[in-house]
């Protein structure tokens, strides 16, 4: 990228905005500050992304095998 190409963003400095916003959008702003709007779901459901969702999961299987071994 030395060459000032950012690729799907595009050339020069427009590509390097669009290419830092959506950096900035995906892996969050180090800068500090903040606008304070959440970008997770983008307006659907779902969880906070903790991860609490496949741990059930993982927990429902482990019972049900319990029981079909057990019974």
């Amino acid at each position: 990228m030395s060459n000032g190409d950012y690729g799907y963003f595009g050339k020069g400095d427009t590509g390097y905005a669009q290419y830092m916003t959506a950096f900035n959008r995906n892996f969050g702003d180090s800068s500090g500050g903040g606008g304070g709007e959440n970008h997770n779901n983008n307006g659907g459901g779902g969880g906070d992304g903790s991860g609490c969702g496949c741990l059930i999961a993982i927990a429902v299987v482990v019972v049900l095998i319990l029981i079909v071994l057990g019974g």
